[in-house]
C-alpha cells in the first residue's frame, strides 16, 4: 500500500512538470553570432539592416547558401524584380557559415531506381561545377578542392553492406569505388577503418568564403540584401505580408512570392514546426600541422572523409594544414532551442581523444578552437524543396540533415525554375514536395530525442 502511494505521487508530480513544460511559453531567441573558424578568418562586410517599409516583387527569408542562391537564380531569371534577402544576424551566421567544410555529391538511397540514383548525383556533381565557375568568373577564391571523398566503415560486419551499395551505384553509371582496409590506409593514413568507399566527385570548401561569393553573385545581379533584420513574422495571401524586425523597430514588407530559406530555425516562424528540429553540433579545428606531423600521419591524398557511426566524425585538411574535425556528439533542447547550453570543453576533449586514435602521430595537438553549430534535422532524414501557400507563392528548400552545403546551393537553381513555372527535372525526384515525418510534440521529442542520442553514443561505442 505504502510502495503504491508513494507510486502514485512520484506520478502525479511528474505529471504536473510535464503540463507545466508543455505550457511555456516559447520565447523568442536572440541567434548566437558565427564565431567559427571559418569567421574568423573570412572577413564579410556587413550590409546595413531594414529602415523603412517595403512592396518588393521576392522576399527571400534566410541569408544562408539556400537564400543567397536563391536569390542569385531568381534574380537572373528576372533581371525586372526586386528580390530582397532579410537575414535575422550575418549572412552565413547558421549551418553555412559554420559547418565542418565537406562538399558533397547527392547519393539517394539504395531503395532508390537507377535512372533517378544517376540523374540526381550527375545534377549535384554539376552543381558543383557551377560552384567552382563562379567562383573563377567573379575571381573570388572559395577554397573549393573537388579531389574526391571517402565514407569509411567503422564497422567489419558492415563491409559487404557497402561493397553492395557499391555495385548498385556502379550499375546506375555512378563512379563510385570499395577500398579495403590497406588501400584505406593508404589513401588517408589511418587504420582504424575496415575500408571506405570512394567518391571521385566532392571535396572540401571554406565555408565563409562561400557565403561571400554566394553573396557577391546575388548583389551583381541586383539583389538587396539586408542584415541584422530578422523577419518575425508573414501572412499568407495573394500578397504576402512580412514583418521585420530591425533597430528595435517593425517594418512592414508587401511581396508577390517569399522564399524560406530558414533551415534549422524554421519552427521560428511558426511552419513545419513539429517537422524540422534543430539540432546543435561541434566542430574545432587544430593548430596548423608541422612538416612533421604532416609526414607522420601519411594523410597522402588529403581527402577529407567522414565515417559510418551513427554520430559520425567527419575530417578536412584544409589548405594551410589544420585538422578541422567535427562530430560525436548531438543535442537538443526544449521547444526547438537555439541557444547552446552545452560544455564546449568537455566536447573538445572528446574529439580530440577521437582525433589521436585516428592519427596517434598527433599525441600533444591542441585545438585553436571550438564553435557550435545548428543543423536542420528531419524524423525521415531527408530534405525537401517545393511550394505551399493557398496561393502557391510561398517557396522553400529546407532540411539537409548535415549534407547541406552543395545541396541548397543546387535548390537555389531549382527554387528559381519552380517560381517561372519551367519544368526542372527535380519534381520527378521522390524530394520534391516530400511530406516530412511529425516529430512529437513536447515533452515527447524532447525526452524522445534525447534518450535516442544516449543510445547512438552507447551503440557507436559497441
Amino acid at each position: 500500500m505504502k510502495n503504491n502511494f508513494l507510486f502514485s505521487i512520484t506520478a502525479l508530480v511528474s505529471l504536473y512538470m510535464v503540463l507545466l513544460m508543455s505550457c511555456e511559453k516559447v520565447k523568442v531567441e536572440k541567434m548566437s553570432i558565427n564565431d567559427s573558424y571559418w569567421a574568423k578568418t573570412e572577413t564579410i562586410s556587413v550590409n546595413p539592416s531594414l529602415d523603412t517599409d517595403l512592396k518588393v516583387d521576392i522576399a527571400i527569408i534566410g541569408g544562408g547558401y539556400t537564400g543567397l542562391s536563391s536569390a542569385y537564380h531568381l534574380a537572373k531569371k528576372n533581371p525586372e524584380m526586386k528580390i530582397v534577402v532579410f537575414e535575422a544576424k550575418t549572412t552565413g551566421a547558421g549551418a553555412s557559415g559554420r559547418h565542418g567544410g565537406m562538399v558533397l555529391p547527392s547519393l539517394l538511397d539504395e531503395y532508390t531506381d537507377e535512372e533517378t540514383l544517376k540523374w540526381t548525383y550527375d545534377l549535384s556533381v554539376n552543381n558543383m561545377k557551377f560552384i567552382d565557375s563562379l567562383s573563377k568568373a567573379l575571381n573570388i577564391n572559395c577554397d573549393l578542392v573537388l579531389n574526391g571523398y571517402c565514407e569509411t566503415i567503422f564497422r567489419e560486419e558492415d563491409v559487404s553492406e557497402y561493397e553492395d551499395y557499391v555495385k548498385e551505384a556502379n550499375a546506375a553509371d555512378i563512379p563510385l569505388e570499395f577500398w579495403d582496409k590497406a588501400r584505406t590506409k593508404q589513401e588517408l593514413g589511418t587504420d582504424l577503418y575496415y575500408g571506405a568507399m570512394y567518391d571521385p566527385n566532392g571535396g572540401s570548401v571554406h565555408a565563409m568564403k562561400l557565403i561571400k561569393l554566394m553573396k557577391t553573385a546575388a548583389e551583381n545581379q541586383g539583389v538587396i540584401i539586408y542584415e541584422n533584420s530578422p523577419v518575425v513574422s508573414f501572412e499568407e495571401g495573394k500578397i504576402i505580408n512580412l514583418t521585420v524586425e530591425s533597430n528595435e523597430t517593425e517594418y512592414l514588407i508587401e511581396a508577390n512570392s517569399i522564399v524560406v530559406a530558414t533551415n534549422a530555425y524554421t519552427s521560428k516562424l511558426g511552419i513545419f514546426k513539429n517537422q524540422i528540429m534543430p539540432v546543435h553540433t561541434q566542430t574545432a579545428v587544430t593548430e596548423v600541422l608541422t612538416a612533421e606531423q604532416l609526414e607522420a600521419i601519411k594523410w597522402e591524398s588529403r581527402m577529407p572523409f567522414y565515417d559510418s557511426r551513427i554520430m559520425l566524425f567527419h575530417l578536412v585538411l584544409t589548405p594551410d594544414n589544420r585538422i578541422v574535425i567535427g562530430g560525436g556528439n548531438v543535442d537538443t533542447y526544449w521547444n526547438n532551442g537555439l541557444e547552446y547550453k552545452g560544455n564546449l570543453s568537455r566536447v573538445a576533449d572528446m574529439m580530440l581523444q577521437e582525433l589521436i586514435i585516428m592519427f596517434p602521430e598527433l599525441k600533444g595537438i591542441k585545438f585553436e578552437h571550438i564553435w557550435n553549430g545548428i543543423l536542420g534535422t528531419t524524423y525521415d532524414e531527408v530534405e525537401t524543396i517545393g511550394v505551399m501557400g493557398e496561393n502557391k507563392n510561398i517557396f522553400y528548400g529546407l532540411a539537409y540533415n548535415g549534407h547541406g552545403v552543395n545541396q541548397s546551393i543546387m535548390f537555389g537553381d531549382v527554387i528559381a525554375h519552380l517560381h517561372a513555372g519551367e519544368y526542372h527535372g527535380w519534381e520527378d525526384s521522390e524530394l520534391y514536395g516530400y511530406e516530412l515525418s511529425k516529430i512529437p510534440v513536447e515533452p515527447f521529442k524532447y525526452v524522445g530525442t534525447n534518450i535516442f542520442f544516449k543510445y547512438w553514443k552507447w551503440k557507436d561505442r559497441h
